[in-house]
This record gives C-alpha cells, sequence and structure tokens, in this order.
C-alpha cells in the first residue's frame, strides 16, 4: 500500500507492506507493532505527544520502502531536511496509512 506524502515541501511516498515490520525490528531492534500501537494512541488522544523517534524511524522506514532516496539511516535522511519539525507535517498520512495496512481484505468463509 503507498501514499503520497510532503514533507518539507517535497512530495515522497511512503509505502507499508508486510515485510515492514520485520525491516523495522532488524533496522531498530524494536517491535513494530508495539511502537506503532502506542504511538497511534498517543496521536488520537494529543498529536504533540507522539514519540518523534518511533515517527521519525517509522516515516524513514516507509519512504525506503518505497524507494525514495532517504540516504542510509534515519539521522542522515532527518540531516538533509531544512525545517526541524517537518517530519511531522506527515503523520497523519504515516497514521493513516498503518492502518489501511492493518484493514483485512478477505472476508469469511460461511459455514
Amino acid at each position: 500500500m503507498k501514499k503520497k506524502v510532503s514533507i518539507d515541501g517535497k512530495e515522497y511516498t511512503i509505502e507499508n507492506n508486510a515485510l515492514l515490520p520485520r525491516r523495522y525490528r532488524h533496522e531498530f531492534g524494536r517491535d513494530l507493532l508495539v511502537d506503532m500501537q502506542k504511538m497511534v494512541e498517543a496521536y488520537h488522544k494529543s498529536p504533540e505527544n507522539c514519540s518523534t523517534e518511533v515517527l521519525e524511524n517509522v516515516t524513514w522506514l516507509m519512504l525506503k520502502e518505497a524507494g525514495e532516496q532517504v540516504g542510509e539511516n534515519p539521522e542522515e535522511w532527518l540531516a538533509a531536511i531544512e525545517s526541524p519539525f517537518a517530519v511531522y507535517e506527515a503523520i497523519g498520512d504515516v497514521v493513516d496509512l498503518w492502518a489501511k495496512g492493518k484493514q483485512t481484505t478477505s472476508r469469511p468463509k460461511k459455514k
């Protein structure tokens, strides 16, 4: 699943797929499902209370999954962004794409 986002005035594509949790675990040594659950809950209560590191890491990884040129790590990508808070412009899109990826497309079989 892909989505267009704007960060620091530049258009990007982010991607959420079945490989994302595995790549997140290998890249950051953390469980994406747990981190995103906490971030989404915080986002719905008060967006300014979200974990900035989780948002930055997930956004970077979603960009990388979509084939965007974002460097070798989140720090490299963030250093290239002029506005220090530009990544937070995309939080709604990241949360939305995550939520859409969690929805199932299968239908239960009738018995």
